[in-house]
């Protein structure tokens, strides 16, 4: 069998040029499962706000025509009555105190009487809000009157409707600008925090470096390898005989001459000039002071 061995050089985000930032960036933006995960985050949003109800996400952030987010499903009143000053969303505590708790009460009892939900219709053509074509008023006062209900609060009725709308609303043009932000827009600093999470790494162009099997080398350059001095891109070390590295023979008889090693390691090429009497004792010689070379990184070797 042939072993082959590849070295690849490789830059975490911040050791990138600005042309090269860029370039990791619109590869980590174009990846289809941050869509997913904006997805995701909606959804938990809202289940946060609106712990009894039935609702789903559908959006669409291309500046396209039509394009926005709408919230729809089933939407437990409930939720809504109790959302000011529940903890569940700040941004919607402007509307504490909009219904006095009479109006609330009364909401309330119509809701026990008819239904304590109301449906938010999907967008089948586009994905802006559609909360606008909720008729809530119209829709109580209709059926509370066929129950014979008299003197119904119209006004309240109301009221509960455009408080559902607003908030409706606020929450979809929140995830839009969120959503925008999220999908087309990175700092350095958000950049450099996330490939430090998932350990991503890129090609000097900026292009992803995608580990197919390849075991990143994150270990420091071998001690020995500090000892070559680069002489115009190419690196040199010259090694003086060693008697140890002899055979007794050669240690008596033999004349020194000058050897050669060249080997590779990661993208460097080196270059190794050794004394020794004999290419047997250079390479002794040489193994000797390169412990974490192996055999298989040398290019050649010879007699010079």
């Amino acid at each position: 069998m042939v072993k082959y061995i590849k070295h690849v050089k490789v830059y975490s985000f911040a050791e990138l040029s600005e042309d090269a930032k860029e370039e990791a960036k619109r590869w980590y933006m174009n990846d289809e499962t941050r869509s997913e995960d904006l997805t995701s985050d909606f959804e938990s949003d809202i289940d946060c706000i609106f712990p009894n109800s039935d609702l789903n996400v559908q959006w669409s952030l291309n500046s396209c025509q039509g394009d926005g987010v709408n919230i729809y499903g089933s939407l437990n009143l409930e939720d809504i009555l109790t959302l000011p000053g529940s903890g569940r969303a700040l941004e919607f505590d402007w509307s504490q105190g909009y219904l006095s708790e009479k109006e609330i009460l009364t909401m309330r009892f119509y809701m026990s009487a008819y239904r304590d939900s109301v449906d938010i219709p999907i967008n089948r053509r586009y994905t802006y809000c559609m909360a606008d074509s909720l008729d809530l008023s119209e829709d109580f006062r209709y059926e509370l009157e066929n129950m014979e209900f008299r003197n119904i609060k119209i006004d309240v009725l109301e009221k509960v409707e455009k408080l559902v709308k607003q908030i409706f609303h606020q929450l979809c043009m929140q995830f839009e600008k969120a959503g925008y932000t999220y999908l087309y827009e990175i700092s350095d600093e958000e950049m450099e925090e996330c490939c430090s999470a998932n350990e991503y790494y890129f090609y000097e162009d900026g292009s992803w470096f995608h580990d197919t099997g390849m075991e990143a080398d994150n270990t420091e350059k071998p001690e020995e390898l500090k000892e070559y001095w680069d002489n115009d891109g190419c690196l040199y070390r010259n090694l003086d005989r060693d008697c140890s590295c002899d055979s007794f023979e050669e240690e008596i008889e033999g004349p020194v001459g000058r050897y050669e090693v060249i080997f590779d390691y990661m993208e460097n090429r080196y270059y190794c000039f050794i004394d020794a009497v004999s290419l047997e004792a250079a390479m002794f010689t040489f193994f000797k002071y390169h412990p974490h070379i192996t055999y298989d990184m040398i290019v050649d070797h010879m007699e010079i």
